[in-house]
């Protein structure tokens, strides 16, 4: 017999089922929760009374040690006092020091502390005085432990653990001890712990055990070893008296073990019925006492009845709950059904567009997903035959728009049968062959074939046809003229049915002016755009075919690499139209003066390159060398306009000063740069010395490059100071690279390689950045009013957001522009003008300061001075360094400091070292110095010492 009834609705079943799980959940939960609630009562209460236990052992203990230290304490004074009116009578005469001290040893050893206590006197020195023991008297025992700690103490308690002679086993033991320093006598009063027990006065600690409460009917209580009640909310005198055989048994139990636990039946004298009961006990074993809390399980379980109740009417409300909910649950089972079998019904009827709500969960929504793939199916072949029927129209009018790509493609077409005979060509064909259709109707395509193609290209051709059904790429064909034209051709095979090959379609496309374009961009590639010499592409492939000439004959090959001296001047002068000019008739003029030579070329701007092979020795090149600059003697006329111009060469020569066409290059590049250094309208011979300084340098820039991500650079700051009060006015910043072995590299060194390689400008970022937080320390310390300078390299200044850079990096600090000095140099502002004054006004604008390093070094006319928005002149070392011993010199830095001061613009004076400069410069009505005479360039730290030290107005805070 089934369980429930087919006819019976899917949502009454659920109703069925979920009440029954969770009956059996709610039973099965409420069991595990009742249990471990249980549980975690009887670990609460054992954990309460086992805190409540120990807590009134420490409170006996503390009070029996009180106790017993009071007593021993009284009786050790007592006795000293007895010495003291001893000792009172050999001072008056009465007595001799010898019979004094016998009295006192009678009355002290007649004394007795508890049952084996005794009093005993030793010296500081270990020496027994006293003792019960006639065998101890007179003794050292001064290596013993607990006479080192007497002689140490003199005075106090001591608690230690002791065994008489004959005894096994220690026992605790107590020692009062008291100094009577006339006799040199430590008196001491000692006695076992256990034997005090006289002396605990119940009522010390019996108003803080009262406070120990257990439950509503727990209790603590005390008994001794025997069974006598200390303590006990009822009980007195021996805890067997009135007790049942059970009882006692229990009690000895508890007095045997000494520590521990016990769950027991008890008959509480005020209640007829047995309870069980739980007990916590501990054993204190200098008193031989033992405390105990307990309290009855009924009361700790006394929670689980409300627990139980709980559950019960939570799980009555939770079934409540559950009916409509599993009604509900039914019915959203049972409700997707009904709509699926209706979509169903209709598609029955022939509605094939019907398609199911995915609805429901599980195998519900699956059914449904189902239903419709299937209505799917059915709708996809009926699409499917209105598809084929669409298909056939679209072939038709396919067939036709492949008729006009045929008669319309630009590309020429042709099509072959089996055997290649041409079937069908379009327009096209005829336009790039000049045959009409008739004319190759029914003939092989080989009446196109040029002379330009031998048999094996042919031969190939086939080949990959055959194997690959298709063959690309460039061939020669002929027109009907006779002319050989390039062409891209495609040669496809078309297959039947079967698979065999029933005909060839060629399509080609005519590429003779592709070809033309690709000459003239090849010869572009190869060839200077401007004189139509060889470029530096093809001249490094002409010199690297010359080397391997040279390599093979062992002969030499000589480089001259040329560069224009001044050829900047010439086009800012004439404009860079004239410029081109210049360079097209030196282009003339040496391929004119070296027709012998292999190769002249064009490297770019004003550089040229000549090679020569088969050269003899240095003499014959220097020779060449000398041509070059004689080639040079007569002026350039450029629109009738005379010109003179000189180059400076640098020579290098095969193998000697290089073995690759990149090396011999590169070094002439640097003999050429030497030949300028000497004056120009030279040449130089490469040597090897040269390479190790460009390897130098090279070293260098890459250990610049690591410096700068590495952090090794720093900044020192050199005061600037005024030389009538001899404040601190303001610190010019100076970078440093400090190497990781602690050694300063001079910014001579490096400031140079930076600026040609334009790390100037991060390390330039770095220095500014540095410099404001200087500014921040400054204003720290009280010293707000000080302004730092920063230097600007030639090439910073010309960065196009340098106003924004300097500006954002103040503003990132929160420093007010007016703290910022920036130095430029007198030729970087005069490099250009009107682009340097508006530069400086957006600055000034900003409430930057600018100064102008390197005064009188340049040649800035006073009109430009006048119209540069300027707040300081700095007068340069160079000339501060003599005005004590060169008059011209000295007239030189007073008519600065004149002329500065008639424009209203300060002055700074830097490389002052001897008091002579100082004396001179106050004669001229310098106000700033700035100089070793003061100090050296200093560490941040260093600088704001040096601010201290000379008293300097500033509000420091130390």
């Amino acid at each position: 017999m089934k369980l429930l009834k087919q006819d019976i609705s899917i949502k009454y079943h659920l109703i069925a089922w979920f009440s029954l799980v969770f009956l059996l959940i709610t039973v099965v939960t409420s069991g595990i929760i009742f249990s471990g609630v249980r549980e975690t009562l009887k670990e609460n209460i054992i954990s309460e009374l086992s805190s409540s236990t120990d807590a009134i052992r420490n409170m006996v203990q503390t009070a029996g040690r009180v106790s017993v230290r009071n007593r021993l304490r009284a009786i050790a004074e007592k006795n000293v006092e007895i010495l003291a009116g001893l000792e009172a009578e050999v001072q008056a005469g009465n007595l001799d020091r010898e019979t004094a001290q016998l009295y006192a040893r009678k009355i002290l050893s007649s004394q007795t502390i508890g049952k084996t206590g005794y009093i005993y006197s030793i010296t500081p020195q270990g020496q027994v005085t006293l003792h019960p023991s006639p065998s101890l008297m007179g003794k050292d025992i001064s290596e013993q432990w607990l006479a080192k700690a007497q002689a140490s103490m003199l005075s106090g308690y001591i608690e230690y653990d002791w065994a008489n002679p004959g005894e096994t086993i220690a026992r605790p033991k107590a020692l009062y001890m008291d100094y009577f320093e006339p006799w040199n006598w430590i008196v001491s009063v000692s006695s076992y712990r256990e034997e005090f027990t006289s002396l605990i006065d119940i009522n010390d600690f019996r108003a803080g055990f009262d406070r120990f409460g257990i439950g509503p009917s727990g209790y603590a209580f005390i008994l001794d070893g025997r069974g006598e009640v200390i303590i006990h909310p009822w009980l007195a005198g021996n805890v067997s008296n009135g007790l049942d055989a059970q009882g006692k048994e229990l009690f000895k139990s508890l007095l045997g073990r000494r520590d521990g636990q016990l769950q027991y039946l008890w008959k509480d004298p005020q209640h007829g019925e047995p309870r069980k009961k739980i007990m916590v006990y501990r054993y204190i074993p200098e008193l031989d006492w033992t405390v105990a809390s307990a309290s009855y399980l009924d009361e700790v379980y006394a929670p689980l009845t409300k627990l139980r109740n709980v559950l019960i009417l939570a799980s009555i409300a939770a079934l409540l709950l559950l009916f409509p909910i599993a009604y509900y649950l039914g019915l959203s089972f049972s409700r997707p059904i009904s709509k699926l079998a209706a979509n169903m019904s209709a598609a029955e009827k022939g509605d094939i567009s019907v398609r199911a709500d995915i609805v429901g969960v599980g195998e519900v929504a699956e059914l449904a997903r189902h239903f419709n793939q299937y209505m799917e199916q059915l709708d996809e072949v009926r699409r499917g035959l209105l598809s084929e029927i669409e298909e056939r129209i679209k072939a038709e009018q396919q067939l036709k728009l492949f008729g006009m790509v045929f008669e319309h493609a630009l590309e020429g077409i042709s099509i072959t049968d089996r055997h290649g005979a041409i079937i069908a060509v379009n327009p096209s064909f005829s336009t790039i062959t000049g045959f009409e259709p008739e004319e190759v109707l029914g003939k092989n395509p080989r009446v196109l074939k040029s002379d330009r193609h031998d048999a094996g290209f042919y031969k190939d051709m086939w080949k990959v046809l055959k194997e690959r059904g298709a063959w690309h790429g460039e061939i020669w064909n002929r027109r009907k003229n006779g002319e050989s034209y390039p062409e891209i051709l495609s040669i496809s095979s078309i297959r039947d049915e079967n698979g065999d090959v029933s005909h060839y379609v060629a399509v080609f496309h005519d590429i003779s002016d592709m070809k033309l374009k690709d000459q003239q961009i090849e010869h572009q590639a190869y060839h200077d755009a401007l004189t139509g010499l060889p470029n530096r592409a093809l001249a490094q492939d002409r010199l690297g075919v010359a080397l391997a000439h040279a390599g093979r004959d062992k002969t030499k090959v000589a480089v001259l690499y040329l560069d224009l001296d001044n050829f900047k001047n010439v086009n800012d002068s004439f404009g860079h139209a004239k410029g081109d000019v210049l360079i097209q008739e030196v282009a003339k003029q040496l391929q004119i003066h070296f027709k012998n030579a292999d190769t002249v070329a064009r490297l770019g701007g004003d550089e040229f390159l000549l090679i020569f092979e088969e050269v003899g020795s240095e003499h014959e090149v220097a020779e060449i060398a000398e041509k070059v600059l004689r080639a040079f003697d007569a002026p350039f006329f450029i629109y009738d306009q005379e010109v003179e111009i000189s180059p400076s060469i640098g020579v290098t020569m095969f193998p000697d000063d290089g073995e690759t066409p990149g090396e011999l290059i590169k070094n002439a590049d640097m003999a050429m740069y030497q030949s300028k250094a000497n004056g120009k309208n030279s040449y130089f011979l490469f040597t090897k010395e040269m390479n190790a300084r460009v390897f130098k340098r090279i070293q260098l820039e890459s250990d610049m490059r690591q410096a700068l991500k590495d952090q090794e650079f720093t900044v020192f700051f050199q005061p600037k100071v005024q030389l009538g009060s001899g404040a601190v006015e303001g610190v010019e910043a100076l970078v440093r690279w400090q190497k990781p072995d602690g050694s300063l590299m001079s910014p001579a060194d490096f400031i140079p390689l930076a600026e040609e390689t334009g790390m100037i400008v991060p390390l330039g970022e770095f220095v500014l950045e540095t410099s404001c937080k200087a500014m921040q320390v400054f204003d720290g310390i009280g010293c707000s009013d000080i302004r730092v300078s920063v230097n600007l390299s030639p090439i910073q200044f010309q960065q196009d957001d340098l106003v924004e850079m300097v500006v954002s990096s103040l503003e990132r600090n929160g420093l007010s522009p007016s703290k910022l000095e920036l130095e430029i140099t007198e030729s970087t502002l005069m490099t250009d003008v009107q682009s340097s004054i508006a530069k400086l006004n957006l600055l000034v604008e900003h409430g930057i300061s600018i100064s102008i390093d390197d005064f009188g070094t340049g040649h800035s006319s006073l009109y430009y001075l006048k119209n540069f928005p300027i707040d300081v002149l700095k007068v340069d070392r160079s000339f501060i360094r003599d005005i004590t011993t060169d008059a011209s010199d000295a007239q030189i830095v007073e008519t600065i400091i004149l002329m500065a001061r008639n424009l209203g613009i300060g002055v700074v004076a830097e490389g002052v070292e001897t008091k002579e400069q100082i004396e001179m410069l106050r004669e001229f009505g310098c106000e700033l110095i700035q100089g070793f005479y003061y100090s050296k360039p200093l560490p941040l730290e260093e600088v704001i010492t040096y601010v201290r030290s000379i008293g300097t107005a500033c509000m420091i805070e130390s």
